[in-house]
């Protein structure tokens, strides 16, 4: 059977959890099934005795997309029984998973894979790539410890200094990115217990009296950079980025409406989308794609539609779903598309490094 895990049944799938991710600590993931389990959700192939054979779950987050905030889920936890595996388990979930989100609205979800090759058959694409600084003139900077090993003070002061950090984020984020997931006070104390779970610390960098950066570090037994963000004049890149968050679209009509014309363009275009989806039989087809300087928008391409716009399409593209979705978020333009990169203004500039 298919179906949501209630709050018992979440709290049972922690066995395959462990069984499926045996690096993590057991104190990362007291944090995960203490914090994560409070607003996600479960989806799950549950047998005789309610043992739980295969799962994906589903983390919610307010993503920034271009002028859009839409709720999107990044899929973590994807597992599947040892003695279950290569039976089908995964696509079944995927499949139902997709149908549910598309009867939502939802306009994309994306996931960190352990293997990208488990993924792609259903239209899973990357999009992100993860930068690596490291801070250069560290002897400028002083240091406001909003974490440290001894814990963080939840006092008032401390509760201020977290709306502080969550809006200096956003607006980092904003200078740079088109797609990042929205920072809040919520976000921030969600992120302190994942970071205090791995004996972690997080720091507001200041030049002066003037915050410039954030950063934070984390690791029981070797510690490592979590998160490292800052005006680029105190940072440098440390090795080239690599491929890290793969996504798919699952509402196009809804993504689409993030995606407009280059200010070059034409007043209008038209576009032939012929589009090619082995997950959702709602996105494959003909569509007519229709595109102005704020916004753009689909409609089925069928004689009717065809008389109505009474505009020469200004090219036929045809794709698969998977480049479509690089090429919408500006992770590279497929052969296919070359004849609208030229006007076809996608999103610029992905930053999703979320770990759970």
């Amino acid at each position: 059977m298919i179906k949501y895990l209630d709050w018992e049944g979440k709290q049972r799938s922690r066995e395959l959890w462990e069984e499926a991710f045996p690096e993590d600590s057991q104190s990362f993931d007291d944090y995960y099934y203490g914090e994560k389990l409070k607003d996600n959700r479960i989806l799950a192939i549950v047998e005789t005795g309610e043992q739980i054979h295969a799962m994906i779950q589903m983390n919610p987050y307010l993503v920034q997309v271009g002028n859009h905030r839409w709720k999107v889920d990044y899929l973590v936890g994807v597992a599947t029984l040892r003695e279950k595996r290569h039976q089908g388990y995964m696509r079944r979930l995927l499949e139902q998973m997709a149908t549910d989100m598309r009867a939502e609205g939802m306009p994309f979800c994306f996931l960190m894979p352990a293997d990208e090759k488990i993924y792609k058959p259903f239209g899973f694409t990357y999009i992100y790539r993860q930068p690596h600084w490291r801070l250069k003139g560290c002897e400028k900077l002083s240091r406001r410890g909003l974490l440290t090993p001894d814990g963080f003070d939840t006092a008032v002061e401390g509760q201020e200094y977290l709306k502080m950090a969550a809006e200096w984020m956003n607006l980092w984020l904003s200078s740079r990115y088109e797609v990042y997931a929205v920072r809040s006070t919520e976000y921030l104390q969600c992120l302190m217990q994942e970071l205090i779970s791995e004996n972690g610390t997080l720091d507001l960098l200041y030049d002066g009296d003037v915050m410039v950066g954030i950063q934070g570090e984390w690791g029981i037994k070797e510690r490592e950079q979590r998160l490292l963000y800052c005006e680029s004049s105190y940072v440098e890149e440390t090795e080239d980025a690599k491929p890290a968050i793969m996504a798919r679209i699952i509402t196009l009509e809804t993504f689409v409406r993030a995606i407009h014309l280059e200010e070059s363009a034409p007043r209008e275009v038209i576009l032939k989308l012929v589009l090619e989806d082995p997950l959702i039989a709602e996105n494959q087809g003909v569509w007519l794609w229709h595109l102005n300087h704020e916004t753009s928008w689909l409609e089925r391409e069928d004689k009717q539609t065809k008389s109505e716009a009474g505009n020469v399409l200004h090219a036929t593209l045809q794709l698969t779903i998977a480049e479509l979705t690089a090429w919408l978020f500006g992770y590279g333009i497929p052969e296919a598309a070359q004849p609208a990169a030229g006007f076809v203004r996608t999103l610029k500039g992905v930053f999703l490094d979320e770990v759970v």
